[in-house]
């Protein structure tokens, strides 16, 4: 009979334990995905360079910046941008020393982080020495300028 109670006892506490071990606690389910995507972090956008040269890269960003050009170099405008917007037309307008408009292209851009935009300026004959300057907007709003020389 003791073996009988001991066997009953046994038993009895094995089945405690797995009950016990059903009602352990459960970490709460994560939420539900409701297929909305979170969203992402956004920081404004703004111009963070205009830089000038006579070479750019693939990354379409000034290798060498100068403000210096000889007659027959092409000119090469990068502006650089950080932050996000679903789209920003950058504009610019090269200008030489007595006002003369020479050339206005615009690009429109939808950035996600940092970018860079490139424009030129090229000539089939020599640019005439003089002082010019190249005015960039975004979205028609003043974001920089830089003065640059053709000397002969």
């Amino acid at each position: 009979m003791r073996s009988q109670g001991l066997r009953d006892f046994t038993l009895a506490v094995g089945l405690a334990t797995l009950v016990l071990a059903g009602c352990k606690k459960q970490a709460p389910a994560p939420p539900s995905d409701t297929g909305a995507a979170a969203p992402a972090a956004s920081s404004e956008f703004s111009v963070r360079s205009v830089d000038l040269g006579k070479q750019i890269g693939s990354d379409k960003r000034i290798s060498s910046p100068t403000t210096s050009f000889g007659p027959r170099d092409t000119i090469y405008l990068s502006v650089t941008t950080e932050g996000s917007a679903p789209s920003k037309t950058i504009g610019v307008k090269w200008s030489y020393q007595d006002g003369q408009v020479i050339r206005e292209a615009k690009e429109t851009i939808a950035p996600t982080g940092a970018a860079a935009t490139e424009f030129h300026l090229a000539k089939a004959s020599a640019w005439p020495a003089g002082k010019y300057t190249v005015e960039v907007t975004v979205d028609g709003s003043p974001a920089g300028s830089k003065e640059f020389e053709v000397k002969k």
